[in-house]
């Protein structure tokens, strides 16, 4: 009995960047109409192999096979021609543009003449299809990050491709939603389409795919069928160990206010939150669920910036270890021991063109101990850099590396270590583990735990149900800039918190 062709077949692959090795000798086959996991730790060469099979990369020699045939991609328009479309995990989004004129500009049509409001109400159509409720006349840098990516997967399925590839496609959505895409992904496979996912999520995995391959140091270690494996093995595979126990806490919270807000009102462009109180006590995590565009934006900047907050829409108060915030500066307020992650890296949190050893800097450039006379301390500046790298396994292990050519999570490693390391008393961590594989993610977890045993507050802002049900004391949902339910530890329960990050509250 013959073996069919692969639909997508990698022989050899090997792709550089500098001295860094991104893929070696990668050898991967994708069968037709089949749904294949990829996984693997950052920088394993997961999303580079997808970017060469997306034509964004050219490998540096090897060949790329698609029905047998080699292929050539110079870009990816070429890609897209032979049917493929991606949603990347950082967005190629036209940000002055409205989500519309996003979707169009990467339409196949090349009609001179284009009918907008008949190809609106289709994309609408194929919006609600999908259950992506979303205004499509909003301009992309005014959207919040879970609905710039729901513009991303739009693009790809209204491109009608063949092979659609997805780089964590699930990150901000609710288990709901998740659920509703799944079964989406699953109608298109079962049509004849062939759906690659990259993700961190393991349950995931073993909840919609046929096939996962796992990725290490740029080559292909394993692969199994869905059906023959499970979480356990897989992460083994992945990061070559077991998972941890999750350690028994020994603290418990304190009486001591770390943060008070009490009805505050704010907007932040189109967006705003309505009426918040809320208290994070010393040795505690509040978990902040909701599905993102609900106001976590406009929350985020009136505790770390409000002056960028819309003019006179900020009421309300928030203390700050018992100091009043809302008039200070945002250099002020992180002076009073905040540590911050923010919920979109890119935008907010570094200078991807700059080296690593900058990045690391931001934000504590005024710091007496990064300082000597008028100048840096580089000396110091270069050791802390450099012992960051190691304690927090970020790769390239070379804190002059360009911080744009790591991969996503090890850019999100470097924020973290970076913000933690003066000790905050107050840490606010939006998605702290967005695009970070599962070591990365355990180690985190670990590292959050251990700023609550020392009595920092932390306020835990996060799209991953999972997350918060792991790491909170109590979890608080946000639907529509309100507070609208509260849920202790005892009372964690997953389809009633998930019901209510939908706006159903019982």
């Amino acid at each position: 009995m013959s073996v069919p062709t692969p639909l997508i077949e990698f022989r050899n692959i090997t792709k550089t960047f500098g001295a860094v090795t991104a893929n070696s000798k990668l050898n991967l086959s994708i069968e037709a109409g089949s749904m294949h996991a990829i996984v693997g730790e950052n920088g394993a060469g997961k999303s580079t192999a997808m970017k060469i099979l997306f034509g964004l990369y050219q490998p540096d020699s090897g060949q790329l096979l698609i029905r047998g045939q080699r292929v050539d991609f110079r870009s990816p328009t070429d890609a897209m021609h032979a049917g493929i479309g991606m949603v990347h995990q950082h967005f190629m989004l036209a940000e002055p543009f409205t989500a519309l004129d996003n979707l169009l500009l990467h339409s196949k049509l090349r009609s001179f003449f284009l009918d907008r409001k008949k190809q609106k109400n289709q994309l609408e159509e194929l919006a609600r299809t999908f259950g992506f409720d979303m205004a499509l006349d909003k301009r992309i840098e005014n959207l919040p990050v879970g609905l710039q990516q729901r513009v991303e997967i739009l693009k790809a399925l209204a491109q009608d491709s063949e092979i659609i590839i997805l780089d964590e496609p699930t990150a901000v959505l609710t288990p709901q939603e998740v659920e509703a895409l799944f079964v989406n992904l699953q109608r298109l496979r079962d049509m004849g389409k062939t759906i690659i996912i990259i993700t961190h999520k393991l349950k995931e995995v073993m909840r919609i795919t046929d096939k996962v391959t796992i990725f290490r140091q740029g080559q292909v270690v394993a692969e199994r069928k869905t059906s023959e494996t499970n979480t356990s093995e897989l992460a083994e595979l992945m990061i070559g160990h077991k998972l941890a126990e999750i350690p028994e806490r020994k603290t418990t919270v304190a009486s001591k206010n770390v943060l008070r807000v009490q009805n505050l009102n704010a907007q932040l462009h189109a967006h705003a939150i309505h009426d918040i109180s809320l208290d994070v006590h010393a040795s505690e995590i509040v978990g902040i669920a909701g599905v993102e565009g609900n106001g976590q934006d406009v929350l985020i900047h009136s505790l770390l910036d409000p002056s960028a907050l819309n003019k006179n829409s900020l009421s309300g108060k928030i203390s700050l270890q018992d100091q009043d915030t809302t008039r200070l500066s945002a250099t002020q307020i992180r002076e009073l021991g905040v540590g911050a992650f923010p919920e979109d890296r890119l935008r907010f949190g570094v200078l991807s063109q700059r080296p690593v050893y900058e990045n690391f800097l931001l934000g504590a450039h005024r710091l007496k101990e990064n300082i000597r006379g008028p100048f840096l301390n580089l000396k110091k500046l270069f050791k802390n850099t450099t012992e960051a790298l190691e304690t927090y396994d970020i790769r390239p292990r070379n804190i002059h590396h360009e911080l744009g050519k790591m991969s996503g999570g090890n850019q999100q490693k470097l924020v973290v270590a970076r913000e933690l390391s003066n000790n905050p008393g107050f840490i606010l961590a939006a998605q702290p583990t967005r695009g970070v594989d599962i070591g990365a993610i355990e180690f985190i977890h670990s590292q959050l735990r251990e700023m609550r045993d020392r009595q920092s507050g932390i306020l835990l802002i996060s799209s991953e149900l999972d997350e918060l049900l792991t790491l909170s004391d109590r979890i608080l949902v946000l639907f529509k800039g309100k507070i609208v339910a509260e849920f202790a530890r005892k009372d964690f329960d997953t389809s009633k918190i998930g019901s209510a990050m939908g706006g159903n509250i019982s």
